[in-house]
């Protein structure tokens, strides 16, 4: 009589533990994007370029992908810089540079810069500038060189 308690409750046993293997096929759900915040800074010459490197880890779908510049102070007094325009914008390292595939040449402090298709999983670059060397159509607005601050929000 107890072979045969046993045994029904290995087969009871067996069953839920069937059942809770099936439940779970089929069912797994994505998992919900968190938002990265990311914070670089740096120092910015007039007429350079500088960027920075980060990576997008959700591969879900593509995410939202922005970056604003928040302050900007003169190197040499920590004094804001105001009422003025910087380039910013994102891409991805090529040869030793950040090739931008989405940039304002104008933007200004605070405003923040979307890449309006969004971003996959990857490696990226967000570059802040001031006219750099090479480019044209565009004219330095820095007399001289800024600390600054930019943060790049992403999934």
């Amino acid at each position: 009589m107890l072979r045969h308690a046993v045994a029904r409750c290995s087969s009871v046993a067996l069953a839920l533990l069937l059942a809770f293997a099936v439940s779970g096929c089929g069912s797994a759900t994505a998992p919900d994007p968190v938002l990265q915040t990311e914070t670089f800074t740096g120092t910015l010459q007039p007429l350079g370029a500088e960027f920075k490197t980060f990576s997008i880890a959700y591969t879900q779908s593509s995410t939202d992908l922005s970056v604003s510049v928040d302050t900007l102070k003169n190197a040499a007094d920590s004094t804001p810089v105001t009422g003025i325009t910087i380039g910013v914008g994102f891409g991805v390292v090529t040869n030793g540079t950040c090739a931008l595939q989405v940039q304002a040449p104008a933007a200004t402090l605070g405003q923040e810069l979307f890449a309006p298709n969004g971003a996959s999983a990857g490696s990226y670059c967000v570059e802040i500038y001031d006219c750099p060397t090479g480019s044209t159509g565009c004219t330095a607005t820095l007399t001289s060189a800024v600390n600054y601050s930019m943060t790049v929000r992403h999934y």
